[in-house]
């Protein structure tokens, strides 16, 4: 029985061909978009994941004002006194100070600007001061001395410049000679893998400033938990800055409260996104529903002859109602291999351009999801006419012009 509803519901869409693509057209764009929103969303979200499980959660970042990352606005810096009364604090097991600067590199005839980025390796090697941030060396080795440097990942495959940048060549940095005596791994995206590393001291020189530091990374001892150290370092940079609790002049954030707040950035911008798609699924809906009374009204005879031979109303109910439900279906099943299309073409379009980090998630519940949110899209969508279609009497039905 239920065979032939479904080989009725075939005859029907053979017959009606473009109407029934026309009717396709509104789920599968809104399944398609909702899929790829949520595949790269969810890819993006692990990405950024790991990129802080690289950093470990031992960490602390210590920033001035409102913190928030590279910001040239910022008038209020951190010193030396806020580097060693951190360094004082127990639980502390290491801290750098770091200084960074857009800045103009030249090599080969060209010249561009990226960040040059001052570290302090106060009791540890440049090495392992990199490494604590998530960044190894690839080639060569940490910087040594005041005019060496260390460079990231495009340098050595000519993606920044058009030549490439070798261990030992050299560069002019704000048109001071540098050499290169090493090369990170890559991070992930074009900004951090262009980014050049260099002493403190040495960018201090480079940018004519003196005990200031943009931020400070703390790492936490083994034993300590990051968010008591946080705090502990919030009372103690209060006293020392003289500051009242929220009137406070820097900024102090653990790996966690950074992953956390990304998060729920990305989870907001994914729901409206996903709110904008779900209107392509409300007007394919419509379109499924105006589809399925006009099919009522062009096959009004067709159901006075299926009643007057036997068929009950609930027969004529399941006959709409499944080919709505089906029309709801195909245009999901359509709009998932759309969806993962498309997230996979954004996804190699990323990191075609550097951004290896952009990565496709597709869970088993999202492929379930979607084929189960379009199937009650065309079931709720063809109720109404599959109930008006039942209601037909078949007298009437017969008559029907």
């Amino acid at each position: 029985m239920w065979a032939d509803y479904f080989k009725l519901a075939y005859k029907t869409f053979l017959t009606q061909k473009k109407r029934t693509f026309l009717t396709l057209l509104g789920i599968f764009i809104g399944i398609a978009a909702v899929v790829s929103l949520i595949s790269l969303g969810q890819g993006l979200k692990a990405g950024i994941d790991k990129q802080f499980d690289l950093l470990g959660a031992d960490k602390v970042f210590v920033m001035p004002g409102t913190g928030g990352g590279f910001n040239f606005a910022q008038t209020v810096k951190l010193n030396d006194d806020d580097l060693n009364t951190i360094r004082s604090t127990s639980g502390v097991e290491e801290a750098s100070g770091m200084a960074y600067k857009l800045a103009s590199v030249e090599f080969g005839g060209e010249r561009k600007y990226t960040f040059v980025i001052g570290i302090d390796d106060y009791e540890s090697s440049f090495e392992e001061v990199l490494e604590s941030f998530g960044v190894q060396m690839e080639d060569g080795r940490g910087v040594d001395g005041l005019k060496e440097a260390n460079i990231g990942y495009r340098y050595g495959i000519s993606d920044f410049f058009g030549s490439e940048v070798e261990t030992g060549d050299k560069l002019l940095i704000e048109g001071k000679k540098f050499k290169a005596v090493g090369a990170v791994t890559q991070v992930g995206n074009p900004q951090d893998d262009s980014n050049i590393y260099i002493q403190l001291d040495a960018a201090n020189d480079l940018f004519g400033t003196d005990d200031e530091l943009d931020q400070i990374f703390v790492t936490v001892k083994d034993s300590e938990e990051p968010a008591d150290i946080a705090e502990k370092i919030k009372r103690r940079l209060r006293k020392l800055h003289d500051v009242e609790e929220g009137d406070e002049d820097f900024s102090v954030q653990t790996t966690e409260d950074f992953a956390e707040t990304f998060g729920i950035v990305l989870t907001i911008v994914q729901i409206i996104l996903i709110g904008i798609s779900a209107i392509s699924l409300l007007v394919g809906g419509v379109n499924i529903a105006n589809t399925m009374y006009t099919a009522v009204m062009e096959r009004t005879r067709e159901i006075g002859v299926m009643k007057a031979i036997g068929a009950r109303n609930s027969d004529v109910f399941l006959i709409f109602l499944i080919e709505s439900g089906i029309l709801g279906v195909a245009g999901g099943i359509i709009g998932i291999v759309i969806g993962i299309g498309l997230s996979k073409l954004v996804s190699f379009a990323a990191i075609a351009t550097g951004y290896t980090f952009i990565e496709t998630f597709f869970p088993w519940y999202l492929t379930i999801g979607a084929l189960l949110f379009s199937f009650i899209v065309g079931a709720l969508a063809g109720t109404l006419p599959a109930i008006q279609a039942s209601k037909l009497k078949p007298v009437d039905a017969l008559r029907y012009e």
